[in-house]
């Protein structure tokens, strides 16, 4: 068998066991996560941005990356972002 068939054998093996998997229920406290306010911190040193192909600027915490779209709006994790070596912004 050809190296690139058996890799693709393998990957469809773990597929499968992966599908096998059942899937958890979920609960009020879930749904509450998703429902948290949040915003994009951009003066925070863990917010991350990237931008798409299409021009889509994505922001994301870099600490807590199950808060899509930025960070929570009383984020623990909160720093001021460092400007160069002048120390932190205002």
């Amino acid at each position: 068998m050809a190296k690139a068939k058996r890799e693709r054998q393998r990957a469809n093996r773990e597929a499968k066991r992966e599908a096998a998997q059942p899937i958890r229920e979920l609960t009020d406290a879930d749904f509450d996560r998703l429902l948290v306010e949040i915003t994009v911190r951009t003066d925070c040193e863990h917010a991350s941005t990237r931008s798409t192909p299409d021009g889509l600027v994505l922001t994301r915490c870099a600490r807590h990356a199950d808060a899509g779209g930025g960070c929570p709006v009383d984020c623990s994790s909160y720093e001021a972002r460092r400007i160069g070596g002048l120390g932190r912004g205002t």
